[in-house]
């Protein structure tokens, strides 16, 4: 931690994006945790609505950030999308009473934060040198992390007293000291224009056809979707649990709600040790029987400290599942077609997700609080199930198809 504290001093513009990756996620959780527990009282698919719209602009955002980052230069366009954040949060706090209103400008705003990681991503290298990358990036990461915890905690503190309307002008206290180290600090640029431009790729088809040449990673990306089905259904579950069986505040929410994310710094440490293909998928496997065993825990002995507990296993077992794909990726594929693979992968996650929350919202309402854990410690034991089963039928062992060659190999 020290090491990184002083590359940051002596790193002005990595300093920036660090500290603004950290403030914009505060002020995100501020407002996803005050509508979290504001829509509770509306019933589990209001709040599942507000998780698609995130969801949504997640899945929305990666097409347009990549589209954006290949034509403007990415200074430019992290200005413009920092500050078109801070408009959307203004419209937000004047329009939120309205679910229309609510649901829309949270999906916006989630293709701006696409727009505004992606282009924060690519400085990084830039800021730091090549070099200096893989630390830029963990800076960053911890950043967000971190300061996505204290979000969430002030969250509830606002929910259970002033109320969401505060939530969101922090938010936009946030977004507005974001676009002011960009503007006025930030220094590093990279424009698009001036790179060299090879032949153009297949895009994003090409990534999935190169994806489905792979079995063991197909299978292990159909597994996560599986495993993110449970993940949504506890996370949307979770204010019912705290507030309904646990008896609760929406303090408490937050601050169980914390843990989870608490648990997110402890995954690649626990994973470091897995690089080859079998051990990733074996420590996949592990992370979910671990998670369905945390998710079963609150569902038999509904209590602070239980649930407590749990989310923190839980949120270490998530990073370990992100974790291990991402090792997985970087395993099973070449350099030339490396972001084609990582990007179609992360587009069929975000896609999944987002039928894992509607998923949720529906078993949440069908089943209570309860029940709606023992149903998500379910989902990932079938993801266990499957990683166990690549193993079983050797898939780790077959070459994988995914070549530098593949655009000139006829389909």
């Amino acid at each position: 931690m020290v090491a990184v504290l002083g590359g940051l001093r002596g790193n002005r513009d990595l300093a920036v994006l660090v500290v603004g990756s950290g403030v914009a996620g505060l002020g995100a959780q501020l407002t996803l945790i005050g509508f979290t527990t504001a829509l509770a009282g509306s019933g589990a698919f209001a709040v599942a609505g507000l998780f698609v719209a995130v969801a949504l602009g997640a899945v929305l955002g990666a097409p347009v950030a990549g589209w954006a980052a290949d034509r403007f230069p990415h200074r430019l366009l992290l200005s413009v999308a920092v500050f078109a954040q801070v408009l959307l949060l203004i419209g937000l706090l004047f329009g939120h009473e309205r679910p229309a209103v609510l649901y829309g400008l949270v999906a916006v705003l989630g293709v701006a934060g696409g727009v505004v990681r992606t282009c924060a991503s690519a400085l990084v290298p830039v800021a730091t040198g090549e070099d200096g990358a893989a630390g830029g990036h963990a800076a960053m990461s911890s950043a967000q992390n971190t300061a996505a915890v204290a979000g969430i905690v002030l969250g509830g503190v606002l929910a259970a007293g002033p109320g969401v309307e505060w939530a969101v002008m922090l938010d936009a206290v946030c977004a507005f000291a974001h676009l002011a180290l960009v503007v006025l600090w930030l220094r590093v640029d990279r424009d698009p224009r001036q790179d060299d431009v090879g032949a153009a790729s297949s895009g994003q088809w090409s990534g999935w056809v190169l994806l489905r040449s792979d079995r063991l990673l197909l299978a292990r990306v159909v597994a996560q979707a599986v495993v993110g089905v449970a993940v949504a259904i506890a996370l949307v579950n979770e204010v019912f649990l705290v507030l309904g069986p646990i008896g609760g505040t929406p303090f408490t929410y937050s601050a169980v709600l914390a843990c989870w994310t608490a648990g997110l710094l402890l995954g690649p440490n626990l994973t470091r040790r897995f690089t080859t293909p079998r051990a990733l998928v074996l420590a996949f496997a592990g992370g979910n029987l671990v998670l369905a065993l945390a998710l079963a825990a609150p569902a038999q002995l509904p209590h602070l400290v239980v649930n407590a507990v749990a989310w923190l296993v839980a949120g270490a077992c998530g990073s370990v599942q992100s974790v291990t794909l991402n090792g997985l990726v970087q395993a099973r594929t070449s350099d030339a077609v490396r972001g084609r693979v990582f990007a179609t992968v992360g587009a069929i996650t975000a896609c999944s997700g987002a039928v894992g929350i509607v998923v949720a919202g529906a078993v949440v309402s069908a089943a209570g609080p309860l029940a709606a854990l023992t149903v998500a410690s379910g989902f990932a034991l079938v993801a266990t199930l499957m990683a166990v089963l690549t193993v079983l039928r050797r898939d780790h062992l077959r070459a994988s198809l995914v070549s530098p060659d593949f655009d000139r190999v006829p389909l």
